[in-house]
């Protein structure tokens, strides 16, 4: 196994489709809640969870992670995207695609997976005209895509029909990511369980670093550390692992229940704890939906998927401005998150609508995170809107822009600008009524609007 490189594929697809009987076919040993081991799996006949399962094929050590295709399991689908390679989209020739089909490739194509092959699964139930009939309909589909030219595999998992062709064409479209094993260790967490007389094991997909036995390794976000005390990859025991390789990993000295899916077993002190961010965001095209400021969504910063706020930002002069409404394809935006989360620099973010129905598109849009501050100021703008009441020699009487002489008082100094554009300063009160006078870059007309603009600034604290 030590000379065989890790991938890790992907099955998506709609629920029933055969996901799970095609990786039952395919492989040779089970992990975690492969196969549908979940209690909840069995009594509700669907994948719930992440399943992962193990076959050779050629020089590589294939993982399959069956994410479920459940509409309302959808945060599982993002968390299985963020630690595979390449995908097999899983498509049943007697329904054909349907709208998780298109989640499900909107998800692959956010998280930079640029290889996948097409299975029409199931084809014992329906005629060959059937089949070259959904496999158009796809293929029409996969047009307006970076799957273009997605290979296709036609499967039956009940007779054992199509299944080394299957084999064969996900060879060709094997292509491991580069490993980084050189950065401090990274492994998100997906199961976390009590092994009877060794006491905690985590499971993972090892993103980036290396960890060999006895080392001292961190679970993020609770702050919590322990020494390894064994390593094993699908029932192997390992001695050093590194990036890409598929472990489990028993870690004594922290109680299981503690931990949940999105922790991250690292290298002591190399992630942020934090409950925000800034990310640089692209609008999902096939998404219907406004983004306005404060919308509730879920949020996934890799391998976690927390609930927060959007907050649409525009900076300026190093001056984070809140935007109403977001009207362009990209933007950036403040997260709020209700609870923290462990996270690093460029980690690849998706924003979720999974209050929708399964018959609209949820995918909000995509991004990476580019910062991670302890504390960011949000300005909000404020906007007061006067009228020219007399134009003087020198100056310009506005009235409207302050209530009283006390406010108008408080205005000295600041610009105003006037319907025709032209920019003003205040100068000083004039009466009680809140009148003030404003001096000009220009001419502007009696009766002609003028608008104060302020911001008010709001501080949050993400750090510990």
């Amino acid at each position: 196994m030590d000379n065989l490189v890790p991938v890790h594929v992907g099955l998506m697809g709609h629920i029933d489709h055969g996901k799970t009987a095609l990786a039952q076919a395919l492989s040779e040993r089970v992990s975690t809640a492969g196969l549908d081991k979940h209690p909840q799996s069995q009594k509700r006949g669907i994948t719930i969870d992440l399943g992962f399962t193990m076959f050779v094929l050629d020089k590589f050590l294939v993982t399959l992670v069956d994410a479920p295709g459940h509409a309302d399991l959808i945060r599982s689908v993002v968390a299985g995207s963020n630690i595979i390679d390449s995908a097999i989209l899983v498509v049943a020739a007697d329904e054909g695609p349907m709208i998780q089909t298109g989640e499900h490739l909107v998800v692959l194509q956010s998280m930079d997976i640029e290889n996948i092959l097409v299975a029409v699964t199931k084809t014992d139930l329906v005629t060959p005209e059937r089949i070259a009939k959904i496999e158009e309909k796809m293929r029409s589909i996969l047009a307006e895509t970076p799957f273009s030219n997605a290979e296709f595999v036609r499967v039956s998992a009940l007779r054992n029909e199509g299944l080394d062709e299957l084999r064969v064409a996900l060879l060709r479209c094997l292509v491991p990511r580069t490993r980084d094993s050189e950065s401090p260790l990274s492994i998100p967490i997906d199961h976390a369980f009590p092994v009877k007389g060794h006491g905690t094991v985590v499971t993972g997909t090892i993103q980036r670093g290396k960890l060999k036995l006895g080392d001292v390794v961190e679970i993020a976000p609770l702050d919590k550390k322990s020494r390894v005390r064994s390593i094993q990859t699908f029932g192997e025991s390992r001695d050093v692992v590194s990036a890409g390789d598929r472990v489990g990993v028993n870690v004594p000295e922290v109680n299981d229940t503690e931990i949940t899916r999105g922790d991250y077993l690292c290298a002591p002190g190399s992630m942020h704890y934090t409950t925000g961010f800034i990310a640089h965001l692209e609008i999902n095209p096939l998404y219907r939906g406004r983004i306005t400021k404060r919308m509730t969504a879920s949020i996934s910063a890799g391998m976690p998927v927390v609930t927060g706020q959007i907050v649409p930002v525009q900076e300026t002069n190093g001056i984070m401005v809140v935007q109403d409404v977001v009207n362009t394809k990209e933007f950036s935006a403040a997260l709020l998150l209700q609870k923290p989360i462990a996270l690093t620099e460029g980690t690849k973010v998706l924003l979720l609508r999974t209050d929708l129905p399964p018959t609209q598109m949820r995918i909000i849009g995509s991004g990476d995170v580019v910062n991670i501050p302890d504390k960011i100021t949000l300005s909000r703008p404020r906007l007061r809107i006067g009228k020219v009441q007399r134009v003087r020699d020198k100056d310009v009487l506005v009235e409207g822009l302050a209530s009283n002489k006390e406010v108008a008082e408080r205005l000295v100094g600041s610009n105003v600008s006037s319907a025709s554009s032209v920019v003003g300063v205040i100068r000083q009160p004039f009466g009680t009524r809140g009148v003030v006078s404003v001096e000009f870059k220009g001419s502007v007309k009696e009766f002609e609007t003028v608008t104060y603009r302020r911001l008010i600034e709001e501080e949050y604290r993400f750090g510990q």
